[in-house]
């Protein structure tokens, strides 16, 4: 409660500080030099918003681009349906083996540790 309190303080002073702070622009400056301050701003904030936006675009973009080459990647380059395996997965249905039980499928794995030269 107590954090809470002190964070509506500051933003209370915030807001009392900036609203004094802009009625002593406004009393002391030119209107030609405010008005052009307050233009610059709005082209700033407009700017800011702008790259703001490219980069989320840009970002979901990669973003998807990343996923396709991990779920590639997980599913042996194509070996499997990544429809299939959403649809096995959402329905339940559980992996299968290889012929020998879960103990060949962990064989399998200790090879491919081998064959990579690290493990996790």
């Amino acid at each position: 409660m107590r954090r809470l309190f002190w964070i509506g303080v500051g933003v209370t002073v915030t807001v009392v500080v900036y609203r004094q702070g802009r009625k002593v622009v406004r009393k002391y400056l030119p209107a030609s030099i405010a008005e052009r301050a307050e233009q610059t701003a709005r082209d700033v904030g407009e700017r800011a918003g702008t790259t703001a936006q490219e980069f989320r675009a840009i970002f979901t973009e990669a973003r998807a681009r990343r996923e396709a080459e991990l779920t590639a990647a997980l599913l042996a380059e194509g070996q499997q349906d990544p429809e299939t395996t959403r649809a096995a997965r959402a329905t339940g249905a559980r992996r299968e083996f290889p012929a020998g039980g879960p103990a060949a499928a962990v064989d399998d794995i200790d090879d491919d540790e081998a064959e990579l030269g690290y493990s996790f």
